[in-house]
Order: structure tokens, then sequence, then C-alpha cells
């Protein structure tokens, strides 16, 4: 055998070998981002859930306090301030919704995504700095509109207390859980690189 055709054939299965190892990274890279693209599908569902179920509860929570004898200045004062946190999360719910709507791990850049990702981490840190303003208002709304409803003695007053608290208390560490997660997810895209070059 020849020299020329041992370099012929050394190219093709050079050439091969890089197409085999080409297809060996597509394969592993669409193993591994369905795993963030399942949280990033997620959180789209959660941000719309979000956006639907916070004002449809708390319609059919008080919905027994909008009659027109209840119809006082505490009554539109708490209307004002619980219809501002829900406008408030509504904004941040749809701007989460339509970054990660954006990301797709299959189609956009390494760059893309993780910029995105990013992006998507910062509104929901602001959201939950906001969180320690806004959940008091949100319950001093909601109370001011039910407050014909309460029968302000001893027990119900010690009972909103320790409602409040306990609410308050959640609300302040499951984001703190949430965002770990949110920190897990950039970090899966990022990991994503060395799967990207060469395809």
């Amino acid at each position: 055998m020849e020299i020329d055709e041992l370099k012929a054939m050394w190219l093709q299965y050079d050439s091969k070998l890089n197409n085999l190892e080409k297809l060996n990274k597509r394969l592993i890279f669409e193993t591994l981002s369905k795993k963030p693209q399942q949280k990033i599908n997620w959180r789209k569902f959660q941000s719309i859930f979000g956006l639907i179920s916070v004002p449809v509860i708390l319609i059919i929570a008080l919905h027994p306090n909008f009659t027109q004898a209840n119809l006082d200045w505490k009554f539109f004062i708490g209307c004002a301030l619980t219809l501002s946190v829900i406008v408030f999360l509504s904004i941040v719910n749809v701007k989460s919704y339509l970054i990660l709507k954006g990301i797709n791990l299959n189609t956009d850049s390494l760059l893309e995504s993780t910029k995105k990702v990013v992006e998507f981490k910062q509104i929901f840190n602001k959201r939950w700095k906001h969180a320690i303003f806004i959940y008091p208002i949100i319950y001093i709304g909601v109370l001011l509109i039910a407050w014909n409803s309460f029968k302000f003695d001893t027990k119900t007053i010690l009972s909103l207390i320790l409602l409040f608290v306990v609410t308050y208390i959640i609300n302040i560490i499951m984001p703190k859980a949430y965002q770990s997660r949110v920190e897990r997810l950039e970090k899966e895209v990022q990991e994503l690189k060395d799967y990207t070059e060469g395809f």
C-alpha cells in the first residue's frame, strides 16, 4: 500500500472520528440539557400560576366581604393596598415568564441562555427583597377588607398576630431555598459549555 493511500485512509478515519466526537458531544449535551430545560419549563408554569392564582385566591377568600354594607374607608384602603401588591406581583410574574419563555437551550447560544437565566435570577432577587415590605402591605390590605368580619377579642387578635408572624417567616425563608435552586439552574446551564464547543 502506498503512502498516498495510507494518508487518504488516515484522513478518512480522522474525519469519521471527528464526526463521532461531535455526535457524542451533541448527544451528551441534549441529555444534560433536558434537566435544566425542565426546570426552566417548571419556572414558566410557576410564573403563570402565580399570575393567576393570587388574584383568584384573594377574590374567593374575600368575596363574602364584597357587600354594600361593608363599603367604608377601611374597605377601600384595603382594596387599594391589596391591588397595588397584586399589580406589582403580576408585573414581576409576566417579566419572569417572558424571560424564561425566551430560553431554549437547544437553539440559543450558551452565552444567551446564561444571560437570560442571570436576568431571571436578578428579577427573582429583587422580588424577594421587596417581599419584606410587600407581604405586610397585602396582609394589612386583606385585614382591612375583611375588618367587619372579625370580632376583635383577645383570641382573634392573637390568632391574627400568630398567622402574620408564621406566614411572614415562611415568606422570608422559602425564597432562600428557591434562590439556591435558581443558582443551581444557572450553574447547570454554565456547565453545558464543555459540550457546546465543536458542534
